[in-house]
């Protein structure tokens, strides 16, 4: 899952073998060998911010351009890892605005919400609530509505 750290695009992977993360209230414990070491975790208006060992990490969700390629702007979302579907907040058929939270999915104990990128109508929802889903698997697809279609330029 591709995500901006400290205002850089990275690839967010799956911890590697031998290494345990778990999450509390706010805290979350990462277990090695080596040792366990603890981060806090606030989130706030959209970012996520982490305190490790003295430095803190913002992340937050890649903002995609409208009209490029890329879920966020064709309106198609696919499940960027294997994760549980604990919300779907929306029906096919429906109206939306941009910014309205579609539906959630949690993988790694991180809840995931996908919001609108633009108005339109929710076109194909493919889960439902309490569904397990693997990477890549289709979520929903919404189409603009004629005064907020999406451009190809």
């Amino acid at each position: 899952m591709k995500v901006m750290l400290n205002g850089q695009e990275v690839e967010l992977a799956i911890a590697p073998e031998g290494v345990d993360i778990s999450a509390g209230a706010d805290r979350l414990y990462v277990r090695t060998s080596t040792g366990t070491q603890s981060a806090l975790v606030v989130k706030h208006r959209g970012q996520t911010l982490i305190s490790l060992g003295g430095r803190t990490y913002t992340i937050e969700p890649v903002q995609t351009s409208r009209g490029k390629t890329g879920s966020a702007a064709s309106g198609k979302f696919t499940s960027p890892m294997p994760g549980l579907i604990v919300d779907v907040l929306v029906s096919q058929g429906e109206t939306v605005v941009k910014g309205t939270k579609l539906l959630v999915l949690e993988a790694m104990k991180t809840q995931q919400p996908i919001l609108a990128p633009f108005d339109g109508v929710v076109a194909e929802l493919s889960v439902e609530k309490g569904q397990q889903v693997k990477e890549g698997a289709p979520l929903v697809r919404l189409e603009p509505t004629k005064s907020d279609e999406v451009s190809d330029s």
